[in-house]
């Protein structure tokens, strides 16, 4: 057995969390920011975060997950066609019972990770203690919209994030009526 993370797993159980990255990816129809796969695949508590990165990195490596970077150059990720290959031969590693529970997790909030995936924001302090929020719209790997805006601490810059992630249409509608005012 090999110690990862501090937790133990042997090659059939660390073969099983590769095949569960293949399902959780092929259930989500199109690709993933890395944060969005990471919360998805660890939600249950049974996969740790190292165990999942050394998984995702042996699928990039065997061409089952395709890792590409957006326009903004954030990492995004998505089954392969050989990756579907590898998922229908080795779908029975899911036990019914945990296939199950990420199946219903993903129908019932596919719409809101779809959404998340789509429209996000955060925010970053530079060396110099300067505070942006980045917020964007992405359709596929490019985005529609990409904002970078200061902000003067870093409450304001966690405001910023969350009235974009709830609202961005109306708030972008807003940005561009100032920035179109011509009085």
């Amino acid at each position: 057995m090999q110690k990862t993370g501090g937790m133990f797993e042997d090659g059939t159980q660390m073969t099983a969390n590769g095949v569960l990255i293949l399902y959780v990816l092929d259930l989500m129809e199109g690709p993933l920011p890395e944060d969005i796969l990471t919360e998805l695949i660890m939600a249950p508590g049974l996969v740790n975060y190292f165990t999942m990165c050394r998984c995702l990195s042996g699928l990039i490596n065997e061409g089952s997950v395709l890792r590409e970077l957006d326009s903004m150059g954030k990492a995004m990720y998505d089954i392969t066609a050989s990756g579907k290959e590898t998922l229908a031969s080795m779908k029975y590693m899911i036990s019914g019972g945990l296939g199950a529970a990420y199946e219903s997790y993903i129908r019932n909030h596919k719409d809101d990770i779809k959404r998340r995936t789509r429209i996000d924001a955060n925010w970053l302090r530079d060396a110099k203690g300067n505070y942006f929020v980045h917020c964007y719209v992405r359709e596929g790997l490019n985005a529609d919209i990409d904002i970078t805006l200061p902000a003067a601490d870093r409450e304001d810059a966690e405001t910023i994030v969350g009235n974009w992630k709830n609202n961005a249409s109306r708030k972008y509608v807003e940005i561009l009526k100032v920035l179109l005012d011509r009085s």
